[in-house]
């Protein structure tokens, strides 16, 4: 047999035993699930591939780096939606590309919810899912019933899923992915790429990523670092504002495919509001100054920056970041409440209670959305 077609054998059975082993820990469902809301949020994905830049011209990358992309809704990471816990949703899947699709969300629970199930070039799929449970979830591809999906999560296919819990306090809220990239035309830092590349499937099996996106490009929220020496890494970056002293909101999102995030803001502390604990009522974890997320989760995260200045997201392993995987923060009084980047903004739970009786698109929002999920919601 082909030593390919094995090894993907092989890993989709990991990967089902890893899905499927919950099941059967003999854990029940947590009490605090929410209550039905009776209210249904529609979105719309659009999977396809497409060549996309995944990082800027600067030393570490001469020329800047194009890749060829597996995507949501035309971005790497995929668009952030979002629910109130209790909530129905309503997910319509189309297959726009030339390969076979799919979709796992991390926020349903059951195969009828969570699986669309292989859905073909020129096809669509619609289905719904409840969300009992508050946190933030990741969503990817599943590829072929699991065959190739650490190559379409790789690519790209990957995003969050965010419900908002019912005691949730007012907070300037974004959604930031890292994302590792495995490119066959990258000779490495300070090389750059011969073209436009591909899968490099040597590289992600010996776990060597050539970059860490935030949002879909390395640096993408990194003007430059250094003082007394200073490396310009990009021209055209964006750069986060908060106010001092407000409460602000991140959902981390750490979809790999290989590596979880050890998130930590430079010259800051973190509060932990993460789904992962047992009685899912988001109570806060205090004074962290790290916090480890795994691959293929997503954790909230809360932070008071106390004073003006320049903070800095990082993951704390410091050949991420290297790679790419940091964002600038700038806590300035003339920070807005609508100066949060498109690719970043998160449908809060103000605005979905907003526009729980709306019919049109969810597009736009305070900031608008990226390329954003075309969808809408209806009260049930």
């Amino acid at each position: 047999m082909n030593k390919a077609i094995i090894a993907g054998l092989a890993a989709g059975v990991l990967v089902v035993g890893l899905i499927f082993s919950p099941l059967f820990n003999g854990f029940p469902l947590s009490a605090a699930q929410a209550a039905p809301t009776g209210v249904t949020r529609h979105y719309t994905l659009i999977a396809n591939e497409m060549e996309v830049q995944v990082a800027p011209d600067n030393a570490l990358h001469p020329g800047g780096i194009k890749y060829n992309a597996m995507v949501f809704n035309g971005t790497i990471p995929g668009p952030v939606m979002a629910s109130n816990a209790g909530d129905t949703v309503e997910i319509t899947l189309k297959n726009e590309g030339k390969q076979i699709h799919s979709i796992d969300f991390h926020a349903a629970i059951g195969p009828s919810q969570v699986l669309s199930g292989n859905i073909a070039a020129g096809e669509s799929k619609t289905w719904t899912f409840n969300t009992p449970n508050s946190g933030a979830f990741m969503y990817h591809c599943g590829a072929d019933a699991l065959n190739g999906v650490w190559e379409h999560i790789a690519n790209g296919m990957y995003g969050a899923f965010v419900v908002h819990p019912t005691n949730e306090a007012p907070a300037k809220e974004f959604y930031v992915a890292f994302g590792e990239i495995y490119n066959s035309a990258d000779g490495g830092l300070f090389v750059g790429a011969n073209g436009t590349g591909s899968f490099d499937i040597m590289k992600f099996a010996t776990e060597q990523p050539d970059l860490i996106l935030t949002n879909g490009m390395a640096h993408r929220y990194v003007p430059a670092i250094g003082q007394s020496v200073k490396l310009d890494l990009n021209a055209n970056a964006t750069v986060f504002q908060v106010k001092p002293g407000e409460l602000t909101r991140w959902y981390i999102l750490a979809p790999g495919p290989n590596e979880g995030v050890s998130f930590h803001f430079i010259s800051g502390q973190i509060d932990v509001r993460d789904g992962s604990f047992k009685t899912r009522n988001m109570a806060p974890v205090r004074n962290e100054e790290t916090w480890w997320i795994p691959v293929g989760s997503a954790s909230v995260i809360e932070s008071v920056f106390p004073e003006e200045g320049l903070y800095v997201g990082v993951d704390h392993n410091m050949a991420h970041v290297l790679r790419g995987g940091a964002f600038a923060v700038l806590a300035t009084n003339n920070s807005t409440a609508d100066d949060v980047p498109p690719e970043a903004w998160v449908p809060s739970k103000a605005w979905l209670n907003e526009h729980a009786e709306m019919g049109g698109s969810m597009m736009g929002g305070s900031a608008g959305n990226n390329a954003t999920s075309g969808g809408n919601t209806t009260s049930g």
